[in-house]
């Protein structure tokens, strides 16, 4: 059950979409957006609020058409079915839209963020305006494929954006300073959000995917690079993925390219498991293959991907260390060497553990770029709701 939530901020208003909302309202909205259909004794009884209070703070999310009753749900014992509180997430148009140097990831969800259509196109360059024209095609492809008007658009980036405007630094798309979110906002005619793809990637698995429901948890995501969410007391923690990606494991291991022996990215990153392997077979040996190599027992694969895996696995285990999080969600395009090499895996975890072991429970769960779109679409449902669908919305939203 979670937290009660007290009754200070009531009378604060925040303002969504032209709608005024109080922040409880909204606190209500959500609980129900991520949790499903809640009966007013559930909500009153989970968020520690009075039956006349909670009737104050639905009643504008109910007329505004956020919220709706929806069928009974009956409690145990002999009480009357009450009516649940729901969102109408068919309601909702949302794209979500993953950069990445090689190709553009799309998709368009429903207020759940469930996928409903889905568009890749490659990259036509790597300069901002050939980008933000190509994002702009395929929001309107992706418009002309729906029923209902989009509400919003998320865009997710590799690096480090501030305020939800700049991507200041993305070494993948070699961008600098590059005022995103201004040139696409002048590109479409809808809200636009922008926000690094991890955060995107985590926001997504907290409010729909394995950290759902998880007051607490990490995301490690392993391929090109490496990236790092958390989650405490169900907020988003703003983390410098650095000192994760350059975390010291063995201070006589392969170097980086920043000249750090032994860490994380020495060991983890796509790039350093192909070279290590290509370097012995004398010839360039893909990713894919080399897991494949590891699994069907080639030893200098095998033992690439072994030292890998226990690197993650020593990553886990301090992150729970630093953090006291126990639930790891593993994912990136790069995350199979944790299945090929799970023993490996397991055995860094317990590396330094205690007598007692691990307390890490760690998720393993392969995310493709398309899912990575969706934690786009999540930055924009998270930035947009609760707001009544775009087609209830005042004329001047």
């Amino acid at each position: 059950m979670s937290e009660p939530i007290g009754t200070e901020g009531l009378e604060g208003e925040d303002v969504v979409a032209g709608v005024p909302f109080s922040v409880l309202s909204k606190t209500v909205a959500i609980d129900i957006l991520v949790h499903g259909a809640r009966s007013r004794a559930q909500l009153t009884k989970s968020m520690g609020l009075s039956a006349a209070t909670l009737t104050r703070l639905v009643k504008p999310l109910l007329e505004a058409g956020v919220l709706v009753e929806t069928d009974p749900i009956r409690r145990p014992g002999r009480g009357r079915a009450s009516l649940a509180l729901d969102v109408v997430a068919d309601s909702y148009r949302f794209v979500g839209v993953k950069l990445t140097t090689d190709s553009i990831y799309a998709v368009v969800t429903d207020l759940r963020s469930q996928v409903l259509e889905t568009h890749v196109r490659p990259v036509p360059s790597l300069e901002a305006a050939d980008v933000v024209e190509a994002v702009g095609e395929i929001v309107a492809e992706l418009r002309s494929r729906t029923d209902r008007p989009l509400d919003a658009v998320g865009v997710t980036v590799g690096g480090a954006v501030d305020a939800g405007e700049i991507v200041a630094d993305s070494p993948f798309m070699h961008w600098h300073d590059v005022a995103l979110k201004a040139l696409l906002s002048k590109r479409l005619d809808i809200p636009v959000h922008l926000d690094n793809d991890v955060v995107g990637l985590t926001q997504a698995q907290h409010w729909f995917g394995y950290g759902r429901g998880c007051a607490d948890f990490a995301l490690f995501t392993v391929g090109a690079g490496i990236g790092y969410g958390l989650v405490l007391n169900n907020e988003m923690i703003p983390t410098g993925v650095l000192p994760v990606s350059h975390l010291p494991i063995d201070p006589s291991g392969p170097l980086c390219h920043l000249g750090h022996r032994g860490c994380t990215t020495a060991y983890l990153t796509s790039n350093a498991v192909t070279s290590a392997v290509s370097a012995v077979f004398g010839r360039s040996v893909g990713y894919d293959e080399v897991v494949s190599l590891a699994a069907a027992g080639e030893p200098v694969a095998r033992r690439v991907v072994d030292e890998a895996a226990g690197a993650l696995g020593q990553a886990a285990a301090a992150i729970t260390s630093l953090t006291g999080v126990r639930r790891i969600i593993l994912s990136g395009e790069g995350i199979h060497l944790a299945v090929t090499a799970r023993q490996a895996l397991e055995d860094g975890l317990n590396r330094y553990a205690g007598p007692r072991g691990s307390r890490t429970e760690l998720v393993i769960r392969p995310m493709d770029f398309l899912e990575w779109a969706r934690g786009a679409a999540t930055i924009a449902i998270q930035g947009e709701f609760p707001c009544p669908p775009a087609t209830r919305r005042p004329a001047s939203s």
